[in-house]
Formats: structure tokens, sequence, C-alpha cells
């Protein structure tokens, strides 16, 4: 029996919950809205954009999903995004058809298509001399003109949208997008990440071309209920049985992130021959904390000492008091050191600050690993 956890995208009959955020979701694509949506890492937000991207795609949209954590460089942005839109416009072409359906598109693009024995295959070709702003201006006006030609709208979702901050044409890219943005109404454009401070402050700052050009849309966990029926669903429907007892702690210990659920889940329906108890829970938990080691040591390299020190701190006692003496006594970090250690741990969305004023690690299960990181491997 294969097991019915998924650790990939999530999708159709894996997909758990989420109805009221879709509804949400398409209605905004549908009113021509742009979407701010965010969430910590692992929140489920790429596999929710592709089901609400699919459900668009049922209904005539061209829908268009880039991924811009690898992109490295404004040359990649643009290849990246260029060859995903060319496959979703030559989608079921054939040789003869792809032409026409290019043709007076783009003035600068090349899209190609080849045949392979796997399928059809689509890239971009371009004067690697061009100027980047130029290249992007032909790309974003050859979509609205298919789309005019067509007499269609489309919804084009960047993911991990912040990274565009890191490249050195990032003002261009995003005056670019806002002067479409503002003169039209075809495209819903969502951008989604999970470096949140970084992404916000792309649309909430005065400064920045997107200031107030979309809605922000905060991405909440799947509720306890929700996730307890479906884990329990995804048991018994494998001829499995799991208490409720037990999915509570698969709930609890990933503290509601899809990521962790189905991952937890998937190690304890491998542990499980019969009946899934608290105990299997308890070695599965063991096991997911040494599978994500690797990813969290990582994240500690890229930091330096006075985080690091920090960091394990805001894990074993989340405080409003960071500044206070006793406070910064206890784990010997000076305030200086407090003060740069606190930004950058913000920056990069390794902890925040609740609404309680708590500052705490986002990840849960990456504090649980920091509580247990010296003596990991001892049992």
């Amino acid at each position: 029996m294969q097991n019915p956890f998924s650790l990939q995208l999530v999708k159709d009959e894996d997909f758990c919950d989420r109805q009221k955020e879709i509804e949400d979701l398409l209605l905004f694509a549908k009113n021509g809205q742009n979407l701010v949506l965010f969430s910590p890492r692992r929140m489920g937000k790429s596999s929710l954009i592709l089901q609400v991207l699919k459900e668009l795609k049922k209904e005539g949209y061209l829908t268009v999903y880039i991924d811009l954590f690898p992109v490295s460089s404004e040359k990649e942005f643009i290849s990246k995004f260029a060859t995903n839109v060319t496959r979703e416009i030559g989608r079921g072409a054939n040789v003869k058809t792809f032409k026409q359906r290019f043709a007076e598109l783009f003035l600068r693009i090349i899209p190609t298509f080849e045949v392979k024995p796997d399928g059809a295959s689509f890239s971009v070709k371009f004067d690697p001399d061009a100027k980047f702003d130029i290249l992007l201006e032909d790309l974003m006006s050859g979509i609205y003109k298919f789309l005019k030609r067509k007499n269609i709208k489309s919804c084009i979702a960047f993911d991990e949208f912040q990274e565009i901050t890191e490249l050195t044409e990032s003002k261009t890219i995003e005056g670019t997008l806002r002067s479409y943005i503002q003169s039209n109404k075809e495209i819903a454009f969502f951008f989604v990440g999970s470096r949140r401070r970084i992404l916000k402050d792309m649309f909430t700052n005065k400064k920045r071309p997107f200031y107030k050009s979309a809605f922000l849309y905060n991405l909440q966990r799947i509720p306890e209920e929700d996730f307890v029926s479906y884990i329990l669903q995804k048991f018994s429907g494998t001829g499995k049985e799991c208490s409720k007892d037990a999915a509570n702690k698969i709930y609890n210990i990933s503290q509601g992130y899809p990521y962790y659920v189905q991952k937890l889940a998937s190690i304890t329906w491998d542990l499980t021959e019969k009946k899934c108890d608290i105990e299997k829970v308890q070695k599965a938990y063991r096991i997911l904390l040494k599978d994500e080691t690797f990813d969290y040591e990582n994240i500690l390299s890229s930091l330096t000492l006075v985080q690091k020190s920090l960091l394990k701190a805001i894990a074993l006692d989340p405080t409003s008091s960071l500044f206070k003496t006793n406070y910064l006594k206890k784990y010997s970090i000076s305030i200086g050191g407090a003060q740069k250690g606190l930004k950058t741990l913000l920056l990069k969305d390794i902890i925040e600050k609740d609404e309680e004023g708590t500052y705490r690690v986002v990840d849960p299960v990456f504090r649980l690993w920091l509580l247990e990181y010296e003596n990991l491997f001892e049992t």
C-alpha cells in the first residue's frame, strides 16, 4: 500500500481544506485584483496557489506560475518568466500552430518548441546584450497582446517574489510590472513569499514602486479539527487505524504547518503496521528531527555567533523583554549584539514578534530541534 501522505506540492485528493482560501483567491483573480500572499515557510502557499491556478485554467484563464527562489540574475528572471509564459501559451500546439500562436507577440524574445520522446519542450532565446528593461517590456507587452487576441484573462503567480530584491535590477522589475498593473485589468498578479518583512515592505513602503498596488493576504494555519480529520481519513483509507489522540499529537508537534503535518504523518504511517498510537508518533518525531537536521544546520551556518546565541535564547525562552538586563545577562548577550542580531533574525524571518509582543522562533519544529541540538544524536 502506498503512503497516502505527500511531501511534494499537494494537490487534488491530497489537498487538505483551504476551501475558504481557495474561494478568496479565486475571487481576487476573477476581479483582476493583485494579491500579496505571505506566511512562514512550509505553510502550504505554493500548493494553495497551484490549486487556485488549476481552477482558473479550467475556466479558460492563461495561468502562469514562476518560482523565483533559485533565480540569481536578471537574465535568468526573464528566461524563466518567458519560458513559463511560452509553455502556457503554446500548450497543445504542434510545430505548425506554434508559430501562428506567437506571431507578432514578441519583438526581441523568440519562443522555441521542440518535440521530444517524453513530450514537448519549450524555451526562449533573446539577445544576451539586450537591456533588461527592454526585454521585460517586450515580454509583458506580448502577454497582453495574446490576452486581447484571445479575449481571455490571466493570473500570473510569482512564488518567493521577495527574492528579486537580491537582484541589481530589482527596482526595474518592480517599476515595469507596476506600470502594467496600473493600466490593465486583464491580469491578476499574485505575489507570494515567506520572507514576510521584505515582501510586505515592497508593497507598504511609500518609496517603493509597488506601494498600495495589491491586497495583503496572510495565510493562516489549517484548523486542528480539519487536519486531524484528514489524518484519520488517510490512515483508514489505506487499511490502517490512527487514534484521535495520535492524530492530535501529530498536529500539535507540527503546530498546524502543512509540510510538517504531512511529513510527520508520513513517517508515522510507515512505522504503523495496523494501529497508530502516540508512542509511534514520538518515534516518528525523533526521525523527523534528524531528517531536518541538514536544513537546520544550513540556517545556523549562515548566522554569526551572536545571532546563534540570540536565536537559541529565544528558542529556550520566548520573551517580550528581550533587552532587559536580566534576560541578556542570563544568555551572555550584550545589548549591542542583541540589537544587531535581532535585526538579522527578523529580516531572515527566523524569528518574529507576535501580537502579544513576544519574540519567538517562527518555525515550530526548528525550535524543537534547537532545544535538543546538543544531544540530538544521543538518542
